[in-house]
């Protein structure tokens, strides 16, 4: 193998491994969007697997959405099939090339051989059924949000899939497997690979696939997608980064043909909940890059301060609002997190009673459990040990994994040995951001989850229960005064000798 040669592989290698390790009353549970020129409604769920007739008072709020017609053997802009381009592009940004380079028209642009041979649509695309509209199965997309179970919810699915491969089919679900929706996300993620080629501009949006990459699925994914149309089968996705902003809907409504129903369901969870957990996962995957000093590591308060807004819009409200509006999108369900857990799991919950898959749901009862789950910790003390190592109050470069981790429980224990934990200095967000984000979750309770909101306490305890989340979880060490005063600095000369020692 020669050296260029040895060096894709091993960039190749690289890439994958790096996604890999990336990878978290029942009335007043769910709120229902339906397209029903923006109307909203809440009604009982029905199974996605029996086919009930819809009342004809339900007709007008599931209404069936055509979508734009791919031919078999015609240019289809959003699918390079025979063999990805040698730069990676789609066929949109081929034909966009020709049309700037030779001062021609799409149409003929279309007509190149070259263009012919990689963009014209396979002929399975002539080849689907027809459904009535109450026999049409359903997508269902479960879009997250990030930090609201779906990494337990992802783990279930495919431990429960390789134990006992009929399972799913007894529910008329299909579960997509890697060969299906092949990338650079495997096992329990595989879902993950189809938002991440939904991306506005890929890797560019912040995804880990760039279109080179995601021409591995442009042909077998269809494929896959008519087979289980054809069978009549409803199809499950679940991945967390479709609460993503940068999702290009046409080209997602397009890796979704020929199904025209599509259900999104997002899990709620009240931002002084979501808004730390979701901070907590951020930092995770960068710490290393902020141990190395080529970020700086930001406080939970410098992050809320900063990101608000943009995270706000990757929050359970705004991601179903956001497809509450695509035309191709027929329904939304919000689950509210917090009315479950005083009487299920999400895991049990979203399989009997949202989509009311019986057969996995009896596994469920009968013990199946996810093997993993994605629960965060508090990296304040984390935060402590870079800045300190950083500033040579520990003089040990925390660039490795296994050091960081136990500098960081090392400094915890210490700091808890000698009482110190509550009087260090903290800054906390300003009084006008903490008031902002408590009405904002009053506006959107009273909105969606009404009664439930009612039965709670209404807005005083929503607010007792926001105060609590303050008190304990928006403060962050002040490691700027922390360092400067020395208050910390015989316990930062502990850290050194053997690693192993720092966590006694």
């Amino acid at each position: 193998m020669g050296r260029s040669r040895r060096l894709q592989y091993f960039v190749s290698l690289f890439i994958v491994f790096h996604a890999l390790h990336r990878f978290n009353n029942q009335d007043y549970i769910i709120y229902s969007f339906r397209n029903n020129n923006g109307d909203t409604i809440t009604q009982s769920r029905r199974s996605l697997s029996e086919r009930l007739l819809l009342s004809s008072t339900n007709n007008n709020n599931t209404t069936v959405h055509q979508y734009e017609k791919v031919i078999g053997g015609e240019y289809c802009k959003y699918c390079p099939y025979a063999k990805p381009f040698e730069s990676g592009q789609l066929c949109v940004d081929r034909v966009n090339y020709m049309k700037g380079k030779y001062k021609i028209t799409e149409e003929e642009a279309r007509e190149d051989q070259y263009i012919s041979a990689f963009c014209n649509a396979p002929y399975f695309y002539d080849e689907t059924n027809v459904y009535t509209e109450e026999d049409e199965p359903t997508v269902i997309i479960h879009s997250g949000p990030h930090k609201t179970g779906t990494t337990a919810l992802q783990a279930f699915i495919y431990d429960l899939h390789y134990r006992n491969k009929s399972i799913f089919a007894e529910d008329n679900l299909r579960i997509p497997q890697y060969d299906e929706l092949p990338g650079v996300f495997a096992k329990e993620g595989v879902m993950l690979n189809l938002p991440h080629c939904s991306l506005e501009k890929y890797k560019n949006s912040g995804g880990q696939m760039n279109a080179g990459m995601c021409d591995r699925m442009s042909y077998r994914f269809p494929q896959f997608m008519h087979e289980a149309y054809n069978k009549s089968e409803d199809v499950l996705f679940v991945a967390e980064d479709f609460d993503r902003i940068a999702i290009n809907n046409d080209r997602l409504r397009f890796y979704l043909i020929p199904y025209k129903k599509v259900k999104v369901i997002v899990h709620y969870r009240r931002l002084h909940d979501w808004l730390p957990s979701f901070y907590n996962q951020i930092v995770q995957h960068y710490n290393l890059i902020y141990a190395r000093a080529i970020e700086d590591y930001p406080s939970f308060v410098d992050w809320l301060i900063e990101h608000y807004d943009e995270f706000l819009d990757a929050h359970a409200i705004a991601v179903a609002d956001r497809y509450r509006r695509q035309h191709y999108v027929t329904e939304v369900d919000i689950i509210n997190m917090h009315e479950v857990a005083s009487t299920s799991n999400l895991i049990e919950y979203f399989f009997c009673s949202e989509l009311k898959a019986n057969s996995t749901c009896k596994a469920i009862h009968d013990g199946a459990k996810p093997s993993k789950s994605n629960i965060g910790s508090d990296h304040d003390y984390e935060r402590l040990a870079i800045k300190a190592s950083l500033a040579k109050k520990i003089d040990i470069v925390l660039d490795r994994p296994i050091l960081l981790a136990r500098a960081t429980t090392g400094l915890k224990k210490k700091v808890d040995r000698i009482n110190a934990d509550e009087t260090l200095p903290r800054i906390c967000p300003p009084k006008e951001l903490l008031d902002r984000i408590l009405q904002t979750e009053i506006e959107q309770e009273k909105k969606f989850f009404p009664t439930w909101f009612q039965s709670q306490g209404g807005e005083e305890a929503l607010r007792a229960s926001f105060e609590a989340a303050v008190k304990k979880k928006f403060c962050s060490l002040d490691d700027k005064k922390i360092l400067s005063s020395g208050v910390l600095d015989k316990v930062f000369q502990e850290f050194v000798g053997d690693s192993k020692d720092w966590v006694l």
